[in-house]
């Protein structure tokens, strides 16, 4: 297998170079819509818990589809290059699937899988398309907060092929099966990603017939070039300074700081978690492509939001982590709930930019937004497990407030109730919009949600509680006033953020999202006589 040799005097006009770039995006994004249909899970049905990415040869990511989270979008170059390691670009045939969910070469935790395939075109290696998606279970204890090291939190998946040239490997479907509580749920969303794959590779196989492999290629240069070159010119408008912060998370026994610092120069911009606390007992520490990825988020949001996101984008930054820290954690520690430490990071890197471009960013949101996971049996004694995300309020701006109920800074969706109690035998008696959960501010912070749901089978449910902000409220900006924080209960009685406990029948869980952080003081702007 070849790569099709770019010639720099066959020259792509402008034109073809916008057609080109906008196809690649819109590829992307049918890629997804066949993951989404075909799959069996809520969590990427409903909720929309994935990415999709088209790479060049070298592994360099090209364009994303833009219902992804930003999680995936910094973790699937890093997992494509560590397939690329394990497999040269020699070894790889049409029909080829790879594999992992390594948290710290996939996306941080295992319920992550990650699938890779070549686009190959007479004989010539166009690039690859990967997805990651959260699935439904991958064995072990319930997903929570609570395990002691990774071995406890199910299968881990090295890099393997999953197909090679189009027939699948029966021993790892074997291995994969025999592992997980829904095993025709976990399978079923594999075969969606391989679909995702197979629709990405024929429609850039004829994009390239339609304008050439050399064409093609050079477009993904330039947009490359192109998109370095925007985001270089944002940074140089920026003040340069170093700019500092820190964020507090509930933890277990007690609170735990995230100190973050960046510098802004002429070369681009650094952020060091340098001073961060330890790597912790309990899976709430994040592999370090987890916090490579929800730092270049906010830092891609602040310097240039809306250029499509691509290797270019990512160049200017630098991320560091000490080692053994909680954002860079040594094997095995567990890391199941990752996100609980790594949706903070956003907050740190915009309480520290407020301070040097306050217009360009928000006041912390009521993130990390809760989940739960609901295990059991339904009507028909068959096992359920199903994943439920709710959404807390957006942390207000300049000259705008915050939005209510989103999620953030994942892009998932909220699970409809209806679809839940489909599912399984929970009855939803309440689920609206937390009123006055917002900080109060020039422009208010978004407000969270209030859920309220009973166990109305005939036995006992399962719930894991992965969830956080309930010590504090999110973090206000220039005067505004804080958001409420998030509450849970289990029949009036409140519990803990990070729990694993049963519902007996006709039990009922209430749970409350924080609200977002108010924006400028609200007695500098109005008179309230």
């Amino acid at each position: 297998m070849k790569i099709k040799a770019v010639n720099p005097n066959d020259s792509l006009s402008p034109g073809d170079l916008e057609i080109m770039w906008s196809r690649m995006l819109s590829i992307m994004d049918e890629a997804a819509a066949t993951m989404i249909r075909t799959a069996y899970s809520v969590t990427i049905r409903e909720s929309k818990d994935l990415a999709v990415v088209l790479f060049n040869p070298e592994g360099q990511a090209l364009a994303e589809s833009s219902i992804a989270s930003p999680s995936f979008l910094g973790t699937l170059p890093r997992t494509l290059n560590a397939f690329l390691d394990m497999y040269p670009l020699s070894d790889w045939r049409t029909g080829d699937l790879v594999i992992t969910n390594d948290p710290w070469i996939g996306s941080g935790h295992l319920q992550d899988i990650t699938m890779a395939a070549p686009i190959i075109s007479e004989g010539h290696l166009l690039g690859f398309v990967a997805i990651s998606a959260h699935g439904p279970d991958i064995g072990g204890s319930l997903y929570s907060a609570l395990s002691r090291e990774i071995y406890e939190e199910g299968l881990r998946i090295p890099v393997c092929r999953y197909a090679r040239e189009g027939s699948r490997d029966p021993l790892v479907k074997s291995f994969i099966t025999s592992n997980v509580r829904v095993p025709e749920k976990v399978i079923g969303d594999l075969e969606g990603m391989a679909a995702c794959c197979i629709k990405a590779g024929e429609q850039v196989r004829s994009l390239a017939r339609e304008f050439g492999a050399t064409h093609y290629h050079q477009a993904g240069k330039e947009l490359i070039a192109r998109s370095l070159a925007t985001m270089q010119d944002a940074i140089a408008k920026a003040p340069s300074g170093q700019f500092s912060s820190s964020v507090s998370l509930n933890g277990f026994d007690s609170t735990l700081e995230i100190h973050c610092a960046i510098e802004i120069s002429s070369k681009g911009v650094t952020v060091d978690y340098n001073g961060t606390v330890d790597s912790q007992e309990f899976g709430i520490n994040v592999p370090y492509c987890y916090t490579y990825a929800h730092t270049l988020y906010p830092l891609k949001c602040v310097f240039s939001p809306r250029i499509p996101n691509n290797h270019g984008v990512t160049l200017p930054f630098e991320v560091r982590a000490p080692e053994g820290c909680i954002l860079n954690p040594e094997f095995p520690a567990p890391v199941n709930a990752r996100h609980l430490t790594g949706q903070f990071l956003s907050a740190a890197v915009l309480l520290a930019l407020s301070k040097a471009l306050p217009e360009q960013v928000i006041a912390e949101s009521g993130a990390p937004r809760p989940q739960m996971v609901f295990s059991g049996e339904d009507q028909h004694q068959a096992r359920f497990v199903e994943h439920i995300f709710l959404s807390s309020g957006i942390g207000a701006g300049s000259g705008h407030e915050g939005p209510s109920a989103l999620c953030y800074p994942t892009n998932t969706s909220n699970t409809p109730v209806e679809i839940m109690e489909s599912l399984t035998p929970l009855l939803v008696e309440s689920k609206q919009i937390r009123w006055g959960s917002g900080g109060v501010g020039k422009f208010n912070g978004g407000c969270g949600q209030r859920f309220v749901v009973r166990n109305n089978g005939a036995n006992s449910v399962r719930v894991s509680i992965l969830a956080d902000m309930t010590h504090r409220g999110a973090s206000p900006l220039f005067g505004g006033e804080s958001g409420i924080p998030a509450s849970f209960l289990l029949d009036g009685k409140s519990i803990s953020d990070k729990a694993v406990l049963d519902m007996p029948r006709q039990s009922v869980l209430e749970v409350n999202s924080a609200g977002g952080g108010g924006y400028g003081s609200p007695d500098k702007f109005f008179d309230n006589s």
